[in-house]
């Protein structure tokens, strides 16, 4: 009997670890698109055309830097990781100050939201 209670507490406890550690995730990629790349008025908008202030840059750099580590809602979690990294490195080169249009292209490419949404987002 107290061996059942023990692997009931124990499956218990490692179901809410799994659960919040999904949540977390959500919540991590929900605030990135919500604050950093959603409507016309975005930070990310902003960078595309050219109107992103240093601390808008700044801000939206340190959002999708938020993402590293997350894990993919569905789809397959390398690809995922090798998009988010993609992103982060197409931020943290215009955040390092090249504003060249291949790095603009090149950060517009890895934030193609279709491209992402397509494989790891819930339906």
């Amino acid at each position: 009997m107290k061996r059942s209670l023990l692997f009931l507490a124990i499956a218990s406890l490692t179901t809410c670890a799994v659960f919040a550690k999904d949540d977390a995730n959500h919540e991590v990629i929900e605030k990135v698109m919500k604050e950093g790349m959603k409507g016309d008025g975005s930070p990310h908008a902003k960078l595309i055309a050219g109107t992103a202030s240093a601390e808008e840059v700044k801000s939206l750099t340190d959002l999708i830097h938020t993402m590293t580590g997350t894990k993919s809602p569905v789809g397959d979690q390398g690809d995922y990781e090798k998009k988010v990294a993609a992103l982060v490195a197409g931020i943290d080169a215009i955040h390092g100050g090249n504003k060249s249009p291949e790095a603009i292209a090149a950060y517009k490419e890895a934030a193609n939201c279709k491209g992402c949404h397509n494989a790891h987002k819930p339906k």
